[in-house]
């Protein structure tokens, strides 16, 4: 049964990704059925996150009351929900109000798994998951391609990942007794730890450095994400179907990159793969600053996704022997929640930057998000070792 329950988990990595893709790939036609303005997008794609930060930080507190299984239930069915009445929303309101429900699903189901990982798999499944989100974007607007030849398809396109996120939820309350099992052994090694190691697992100050870098990482990630094409097109003159390439070879080092990284994780520790992942991304950064031909641009990007792939991941993983099991699930709703943030703020802020100068600062942009990010994951190296040498 706890081999079938992580295959679940795994499924359900794919399932979070779904939704992320979908909502770009069908703006055009839902834009075009319900007379909407092109700006609205943003409306919508900012709800889900604000929606998804708040689940996040309430995560810990509702996993808490009653479970994490309990709360991996609810919250996929939530989204079931969300995407079902977005899938028949007739005008923006109800599109904006199913936004709240998709956001408020994906953000708790998202931390609570996250947790659960760290808490009872080995590092090679934090990554291989992660991995899994990839596979669900890239299914999530292949499932939209598919439907959206047929009049209002986007419609049916949602409807059908309802339905596979319901089919989840029901599996999910299904294999609630195995949930249960695990909580009650969690449950007993966190009143170990409070016992006896509770100076050590409340290391709040170096918790809230940690809490930094999701939001530096996923600045960097969600920034390379949305502008490559545009640098490409913008700026190196390279026309957007090559472009296009660029934003794929990014997404594709970060889904290869994961995959090979669980196998990494098994022979380095967490520590010396996250400095490998910097210098990498350093190095994929620097291709972009260089006068090279048009396909070494994309394979900057594709160094820059694979240098991208380890990080969060890992430190999702390591946060439990960081700070202590008995609240690690609170530092990854946090955790969560700045990466939302940083997902949402970054690429927006970049947007303003490149009003004012060009799109040609984006290797800049990112080599500031880089140093920022590197020297908070140093601080917290060095914390960590201060606070052990001091145990």
């Amino acid at each position: 049964m706890a081999i079938l329950l992580l295959a679940f988990i795994y499924i359900s990595f794919i399932s979070l990704g779904l939704p992320d893709s979908m909502l770009g790939a069908a703006w055009p036609v839902i834009r075009s059925d319900l007379n909407l303005p092109v700006y609205t997008a943003g409306i919508i794609s900012l709800t889900i996150t604000c929606s998804t930060v708040v689940s996040s930080m309430l995560n810990p507190f509702i996993v808490k009351k009653i479970g994490t299984g309990k709360i991996v239930v609810i919250s996929t069915l939530f989204s079931s929900i969300g995407l079902f009445t977005f899938s028949h929303a007739p005008s923006f309101v109800f599109l904006g109000l199913s936004a709240v429900l998709i956001g408020l699903g994906g953000g708790s189901i998202d931390a609570a798994l996250n947790n659960f990982v760290a808490l009872h798999y080995q590092a090679k499944h934090m990554n291989w998951l992660h991995s899994l989100w990839g596979v669900g974007t890239t299914l999530g607007s292949y499932i939209i391609s598919i439907f959206i030849v047929y009049p209002e398809g986007w419609r049916k396109g949602y409807l059908v990942v309802s339905a596979f996120q319901l089919l989840l939820a029901t599996l999910f309350f299904i294999l609630l007794p195995v949930w249960n099992i695990y909580e009650k052994d969690n449950n007993n090694k966190s009143s170990n730890i409070r016992k006896n190691e509770r100076k050590k697992s409340l290391l709040f100050a170096s918790a809230a450095i940690s809490i930094i870098t999701f939001f530096f990482y996923c600045a960097i990630e969600t920034t390379t994400g949305l502008w490559a094409s545009s640098f490409l097109v913008n700026y190196k003159h390279i026309p957007p179907s090559i472009a296009a390439k660029g934003t794929s070879s990014f997404f594709f080092g970060i889904t290869i990159g994961r995959i090979l990284s669980g196998f990494v994780s098994m022979k380095l520790s967490g520590k010396k793969i996250i400095r490998l992942s910097l210098a990498l991304l350093f190095t994929g950064i620097f291709v972009l600053l260089t006068d090279v031909p048009q396909m070494i641009y994309l394979f900057g990007f594709a160094l820059i996704g694979f240098g991208c792939a380890p990080i969060f991941p890992t430190m999702m993983h390591e946060t439990p022997k960081r700070f202590g099991e008995d609240i690690s699930h609170i530092v990854i709703s946090m955790q969560m929640a700045a990466g939302y943030l940083g997902s949402a703020l970054a690429p927006l802020l970049f947007g303003i930057v490149i009003s004012m100068i060009g799109v040609y600062v984006l290797p800049l942009y990112l080599l500031i998000l880089l140093f920022i990010l590197t020297l908070f994951t140093e601080l917290l190296n060095y914390q960590l070792n201060k606070k052990a040498e001091g145990l």
